[in-house]
């Protein structure tokens, strides 16, 4: 009796750990299909967005129209960690080029960068950044015209220790950011760090900026592919809510310069 009782207990108890298990695995396969469908249903969409990412492109042309609209406001500890990042990658051993400059909000931080190099898509916007400055300073900016937004025509190729972009990137489709990152791995000097904004779209209020045009369609999880493919090093990267974003990336290699004090005459730019 007790052999029969035990052995209908290993039955009973080896049926209902079967039938758990089969419960599970529908209950997964269910899931996977659930997932499935709404993967498509977001494929749908991010390709809508990345279509509208080129007409976005298009329509950020005119300063004051970028002025009124291109406005990526920030507290003081998202501008705290930008500034230590700045401050850990620009000094007078190495050149720096400032992405974007519009009316130099941030090109003041760079100063320390010799030479600073600023560009943006509007002669204007470059006028505007270098007014701020003293007229002894100001002969020392080199300044450049975006072309496209994704290429600077007459860089020199290894001459950057740190370029550097604010709010510029966040208005450029996936493949314009490649295109100028492409580029910009040129310009660095190998070991030279990139930092930059994006929209990083994996997150809910920058997908709500994706979704009402406001900035583009830039997830995380499709830029670090792309980072990865060009051989850039990711150094840093933050997530700052609602919608913040940076990164800093690195070019392979180690950071030397012959320098032994930094430059005091004027630069000289010919055309």
């Amino acid at each position: 009796t007790y052999t029969y009782t035990y052995k209908s207990k290993q039955t009973h108890t080896y049926n209902k750990h079967k039938s758990l298990i089969h419960e599970f695995e529908n209950n997964v396969h269910e899931l996977n299909s659930i997932v499935e469908v709404v993967q498509q249903q977001i494929d749908a969409v991010s390709s809508k967005f990345f279509a509208d990412n080129y007409e976005l492109e298009i329509l950020y042309t005119d300063p004051a129209r970028i002025r009124r609209l291109r406005q990526m406001l920030y507290d003081e500890h998202f501008y705290n960690v930008l500034q230590d990042r700045i401050n850990l990658h620009s000094g007078w051993q190495y050149a720096t080029l400032e992405i974007g400059c519009r009316d130099g909000e941030w090109t003041k931080n760079l100063v320390a960068g010799d030479p600073l190099n600023i560009a943006d898509i509007c002669e204007e916007f470059l006028e505007s950044a270098i007014k701020q400055f003293p007229d002894q300073y100001k002969n020392r900016i080199c300044k450049y015209l975006i072309k496209d937004n994704t290429y600077i025509p007459n860089l020199p190729k290894n001459q950057f220790g740190f370029i550097f972009s604010y709010n510029f990137y966040n208005y450029l489709s996936l493949d314009s950011i490649k295109q100028l990152m492409l580029h910009s791995f040129e310009w660095l000097r190998p070991g030279g760090k990139i930092i930059f904004t994006y929209n990083n779209a994996d997150l809910p209020a920058a997908a709500a900026y994706a979704e009402s045009y406001f900035m583009s369609y830039v997830p995380n999880s499709l830029l670090i592919p792309m980072i990865d493919s060009i051989g850039y090093k990711i150094t840093f990267s933050w997530d700052y809510e609602p919608a913040y974003s940076l990164i800093e990336l690195s070019k392979p290699g180690n950071l030397k310069s012959i320098r032994s004090s930094q430059a005091l005459g004027e630069i000289i730019r010919k055309n």
